[in-house]
């Protein structure tokens, strides 16, 4: 399968969405693949050769996200390919191709548990490309093994998700992609679908684990015939794979997160004759940046909320257009029986109303205020800091003066 495509739903997310209002996300990402064996179908092919391609990718990706939740995506792959066949190695570096993608999710009610995405974008060809019509020095069995593709692409994308309780959801990702013409040397791709599943659930307040399925499909390609004109099916291009995806990310201050996981392939069914990969493995890191500040006409005083008196109070700021706060009102009412001594207070802010900025040290929705029982206030969460309310409230409950035995 193309090294430029190893990473996809499964690995690690961006945070861009847990900033509601504008916020800049970034991500590095390094994945290895390793194509160490030869396949015909699903069954073992003979490799006397030798023949093994090791896939070292990084990945740079940069995202921009609205009130609007448009997000503007940008992701660069660069790396090598390290070829070794009957005791000889080389090594090709590179960039890989630029996909440009353009996001746009749902604005759902403060109680809608599903959120539904869609995206729009194209590949265009800036990677590496070794041309694949008659290239002798190209082994047939890895003729999709490329860090460029040599024209550019399109790309769409359907995805869903569902919380799960409080401290999980269920995704699910649809894709697809084709050529915008042909190579060089007049070799057509085929076009590629992927789908994905997969369940995430947290460990504790800061760990996050996921497991994926990855189902990718892709067609076959064909080239000018040498011989009698026209065109033909190249013999080892197309197939499907199933991968299962384990991860872990750790979820830290300041905005960032880091991811550890591996891509498994569990089921391979190829044309011909090809390499397919084995175990790898894939880190990430992450950061977010909220850039929304609050907004306030010359004067306008920051929102204070009273506290109850000799109670906790958690005031929670909202609106509809912030996908994480409508995780933060189900987290909440699920711990609200709970707390007979916790105060839940909710501000709307979905309009925006410069005459009602943002409390004192906030820049983004989403935002939590707590305040003791004796109407400090003891916390300010915003991000994905406020996503970890109910563990924050709970060790204060524990600990603060007026706060459950």
């Amino acid at each position: 399968m193309n090294p430029s495509l190893p990473g996809g739903a499964g690995d690690a997310d961006l945070a861009g969405e847990v900033a509601g209002g504008f916020a800049a996300a970034a991500r590095l990402a390094y994945t290895f693949v390793p194509y160490d064996r030869l396949q015909q179908g699903r069954a073992d092919a003979p490799n006397p050769s030798g023949l093994g391609i090791h896939v070292h990718l990084g990945t740079i990706q940069l995202s921009l996200s609205t009130p609007t939740r448009t997000t503007i995506d940008l992701q660069l792959p660069a790396g090598n390919l390290t070829t070794r066949q009957l005791g000889m190695s080389r090594t090709d570096r590179g960039v890989g191709d630029l996909e440009l993608r353009l996001v746009q999710r749902t604005a759902p009610a403060r109680r809608s548990r599903a959120s539904f995405g869609v995206a729009a974008g194209a590949v265009l060809p800036t990677g590496s490309y070794v041309a694949r019509s008659g290239a002798a020095q190209l082994p047939p069995e890895a003729s999709t093994l490329t860090l460029g593709r040599g024209v550019a692409w399109w790309l769409a994308e359907l995805d869903a998700r569902l919380p799960v309780e409080a401290r999980g959801d269920v995704a699910a990702q649809l894709s697809a992609r084709g050529p915008l013409g042909r190579t060089d040397d007049d070799f057509g791709w085929g076009p590629e679908v992927r789908g994905s599943l997969g369940a995430r659930g947290r460990i504790g307040s800061w760990l996050d684990a996921r497991l994926t399925g990855d189902v990718q499909w892709r067609a076959g390609a064909t080239e000018p015939d040498p011989f009698a004109g026209g065109r033909i099916d190249s013999a080892n291009v197309g197939g499907w794979q199933l991968t299962a995806i384990p991860s872990l990310t750790a979820r830290l201050p300041g905005g960032v997160a880091v991811s550890l996981g591996l891509r498994i392939p569990l089921v391979t069914d190829v044309t011909g004759n090809q390499l397919v990969p084995g175990t790898g493995a894939f880190l990430a890191v992450g950061h977010t940046r909220p850039l929304s500040r609050s907004r306030s006409r010359a004067g306008a005083a920051p929102i204070v909320v009273a506290a109850a008196p000799g109670r906790f109070t958690i005031v929670d700021y909202w609106a509809t257009w912030c996908t994480p706060c409508a995780e933060i009102d189900r987290a909440l009412t699920a711990a609200a029986p709970g707390w007979p001594d916790v105060d839940i207070r909710r501000v709307d802010m979905t309009h925006d109303d410069p005459a009602r900025p943002l409390p004192a040290g906030a820049r983004g929705l989403p935002v939590i205020e707590i305040y003791d029982a004796r109407g400090q206030r003891v916390a300010l969460l915003e991000g994905a800091r406020a996503l970890e309310v109910v563990d924050v409230v709970d060790r204060l409950r524990a600990t603060q003066p007026g706060g459950a035995p």
